[in-house]
C-alpha cells in the first residue's frame, strides 16, 4: 500500500510540474514577460497560423520609445520563431539568432512602420493561435 502511495505522489507531482512547466511559453502566460518596468499597450494581438504556420502582425513603433516584444504560442513541441521587418521586408531582428528568446527589447530612433512575423517549423499545419503583446516603459 506505502509503495502505491508513494508512486501516485510521485507521479502527481511530476504532472503538476511538467504542465506548469507547459504553462510558462503559452498564451494566457504571455504578460509575465512584462517585466523591468515595461507596461503593456493595452492590446493582446491575435492571430491564427495560415497554411505555412505563419502569422503576421502590422504596426507602428515611435522614435525614442522603449519598447518590449513578446511573442507567445499554443504549442509546445516547437520553437515559437519570430522577425521583425521594415515595410521594405529589411529584416531587423530575428529570435532564431538568439535561441527563440520569446521577447526583444529594442529603441528605435525614429517613427517606423513594422512587420512582424511568427512562424513555427513544421512540415503539417497546425493551425493554432499565437499571440504578440508590445510593453513600452513609460517616461
Amino acid at each position: 500500500m506505502k509503495s502505491i502511495l508513494k508512486y501516485s505522489l510521485s507521479f502527481l507531482i511530476s504532472f503538476f510540474a511538467a504542465n506548469a512547466l507547459l504553462a510558462q511559453n503559452n498564451i494566457d502566460h504571455c504578460s509575465d514577460y512584462l517585466t523591468s518596468g515595461f507596461v503593456s499597450d493595452g492590446q493582446e494581438y491575435k492571430a491564427k497560423l495560415d497554411e505555412n504556420n505563419r502569422a503576421k502582425f502590422y504596426t507602428t513603433f515611435y522614435g525614442g520609445s522603449q519598447y518590449r516584444l513578446i511573442a507567445c504560442g499554443e504549442i509546445t513541441d516547437y520553437p515559437l520563431a519570430f522577425s521583425v521587418f521594415d515595410t521594405e521586408k529589411n529584416l531587423l531582428f530575428s529570435n532564431k539568432d538568439n535561441d527563440f528568446t520569446p521577447y526583444w527589447n529594442f529603441t528605435f530612433t525614429s517613427t517606423i512602420d513594422c512587420i512582424i512575423e511568427f512562424e513555427y517549423n513544421n512540415e503539417k499545419p497546425l493551425k493554432n493561435e499565437v499571440m504578440l503583446l508590445i510593453g513600452f516603459k513609460e517616461k
